[in-house]
């Protein structure tokens, strides 16, 4: 199996806390790949010409602190490591986009907690940015997705749910989705699934629901996927009544 380095971008100005740092790297045998910046100016230039999987910043150094370069990391996880008595701003800096904390000791004993908190942050990230494109690709079809929680309220739709159906996003989420199912008998030929858009208008779907388990196998949400066949059932609509007409008005056998 091939090994996994982690780039990981050090920022810390004292050379000690360094030190100590790369020797644990090196003790505990971690697959990283670590640069070391003394300050903020040099971890900028740093985050402008690498790419990193994951930044640990010492919160207060020479030029600045670790503040300073949160716009820079960008999606980037950022550990932050704080000094005792530091919490607050710790929490502060987890409110502006930092991942997670480390509370720096005298005896470095914090170092022993680096490895779990970056592979815990390397799965977040790996975790968002599945997600994302999960949630762009779903943004993206052209068919219209929602989903409806256990009680039947829509708590997701996408963008081409918006254009079919003409709801914004803001008015239709907590709506139960039978505002928009309108079963009406297409006759006696076929049954037809409609939907009503809000104008009141209503068109044929071709409707596909699945359920979202938890863990336990219970049904948390519904994923419902509706594409607008109306221009399929009118040219079927053509076709059979041209048939009619070629068979003097009588149903093909």
């Amino acid at each position: 199996m091939e090994n996994t380095k982690y780039k990981i971008l050090l920022i810390e100005d004292d050379k000690l806390d360094q030190m100590a740092f790369l020797r644990m790297v090196e003790t505990e045998n971690l697959p990283y790949d670590c640069t070391k910046a003394d300050s903020i100016a040099q971890a900028k230039q740093l985050l402008q010409s690498e790419e990193f999987d994951i930044v640990v910043s010492d919160y207060s150094l020479g030029d600045g602190t670790a503040f300073d370069i949160l716009e820079s990391v960008k999606d980037t996880p950022l550990i932050l490591v704080t000094g005792a008595g530091d919490e607050a701003i710790a929490l502060k800096a987890w409110r502006a986009g930092a991942y997670d904390y480390l509370r720096k000791d005298i005896d470095r004993h914090y170092l022993k907690t680096v490895p779990i908190t970056v592979e815990n942050a390397i799965k977040h990230r790996k975790t968002e940015q599945k997600l994302r494109l999960l949630s762009e690709a779903v943004m993206s079809t052209e068919d219209s997705v929602y989903i409806t929680d256990e009680h039947d309220s829509i708590i997701f739709v996408n963008r081409a749910f918006c254009q079919t159906y003409g709801y914004d996003e803001k008015e239709i989420i907590g709506e139960k989705s039978a505002l928009l199912q309108n079963e009406q008998n297409g006759g006696s030929a076929r049954q037809l699934t409609y939907h009503i858009r809000k104008d009141g208008t209503n068109f044929p779907v071709s409707l596909s629901v699945s359920p979202i388990k938890d863990e336990n196998g219970s049904e948390t949400a519904f994923v419902a996927v509706a594409r607008d066949i109306s221009e399929r059932v009118l040219v079927e609509d053509k076709i059979r009544a041209i048939n009619l007409k070629l068979t003097g008005g009588k149903h093909p056998r």
